[in-house]
């Protein structure tokens, strides 16, 4: 079965997809669509595997992984990302990602994690461009762009992260 981000993502494509004899512009509604389902596609793949690491991810643990994720904000998720995307992350979160073995000084966050900040930041900014700015102009190749983005930032974060446990970390 296809996850959630993914059945997103083939979503906000579809609304890209031109009818054989259409000409022009593609309407600004489903542009704006596809940013918009191309942002959540990745705010849900990234709840999702915060739930798999919280939580577990065994089936019958679906429905705590939900709950869990209601408690996920856009506003705290942007904030949380905006202290990690850089060359060095901000102090309040540097005893986070220290390791145990790390010595002093300045920090930066696994260079995956800061390319799905920058992206989650990114399409974070794009959807609100697509829904609430009707003055910024927007294109068929922006939301590409955007989708091609996601897509890779979540290969990247797969790439990079274990498959997460059967059972929650008690740390």
């Amino acid at each position: 079965m296809a996850s959630y981000e993914r059945e997103m993502l083939v979503a906000a494509r579809i609304l890209l997809v031109r009818s054989p004899n259409s000409r022009g512009r593609l309407p600004d509604a489903r542009v704006r669509r596809s940013i918009s389902t191309t942002y959540y596609a990745l705010f849900h793949f990234l709840i999702e595997e915060a739930g798999k690491r919280l939580v577990g991810a065994d089936n019958f643990l679906r429905s705590r992984r939900r709950i869990l994720a209601r408690n996920f904000t856009r506003s705290g998720l942007k904030t949380t990302f905006a202290k990690i995307r850089g060359q060095t992350i901000d102090q309040s979160v540097e005893g986070f990602l220290r390791g145990a073995n790390a010595g002093p000084g300045r920090i930066a966050a696994p260079p995956f994690a800061r390319s799905f900040a920058s992206a989650f930041l990114d399409a974070h900014s794009k959807r609100e461009d697509a829904d609430y700015d009707r003055n910024e102009f927007l294109t068929a190749a922006d939301a590409d762009i955007l989708i091609k983005r996601v897509e890779a930032a979540v290969q990247d974060w797969n790439a990079a992260t274990d498959p997460p446990a059967s059972t929650p970390c008690i740390c």
